[in-house]
């Protein structure tokens, strides 16, 4: 049981609980007593808090998992559809043009920080894009920023003093 609310990321009370009011019930139990969850029992909790993270009651996600004419491919649809639907739950966030948070677009209107190593280090995204990559896009900012092409195909942004980049807040 303990391993299982570790991996669930809940814990052992919240399966108590589960059990108690018939949410997610162990299909055995040890001689010594103890819960013992099958697979189904896992995907059943799984479901259940899949609904709990989206904001759904105990007997909501009770009638919503208790469907006997709903399949596991079913109530993936169903949690893809009440995600599409708040898909309006997520905010801008807007970055400033002085952040420094080791974020990809830390730097967008200071491109010049990434052409030092130690900037670049600190920043995931180059770890993932490969040596080869990371050398390529440095050199080609580094004779952007020298022949004012950069200045010129980005100069919207030298006012700014945030923008929306892409990243975006989930708010439940």
């Amino acid at each position: 049981m303990g391993r299982v609310a570790g991996l669930a990321g809940v814990s052992v009370r919240t399966l108590h609980h589960y059990d108690e009011i018939g949410l997610v019930r162990p299909s055995a139990r040890t001689p010594a007593g103890y819960r013992a969850y099958s697979a189904g029992d896992v995907e059943r909790l799984r479901e259940v808090l899949a609904y709990r993270r989206l904001g759904f009651g105990l007997r909501e996600v009770g009638e919503l998992v208790g469907d006997p004419s709903t399949d596991a491919v079913a109530h993936l649809r169903r949690l893809r559809g009440l995600l599409l639907a708040r898909r309006d739950r997520a905010e801008p966030v807007p970055v400033p043009w002085d952040c420094a948070d080791g974020l990809f677009e830390a730097y967008w209107r200071r491109p010049e920080a990434y052409l030092q190593d130690h900037v670049r280090r600190a920043v995931s995204v180059w770890t993932r894009v490969g040596p080869q990559a990371e050398q390529r896009a440095v050199r080609r900012l580094g004779d952007d920023l020298g022949s004012g092409r950069w200045a010129e195909r980005n100069s919207d942004l030298a006012g700014l003093d945030a923008a929306d980049l892409g990243l975006r807040l989930l708010v439940a």
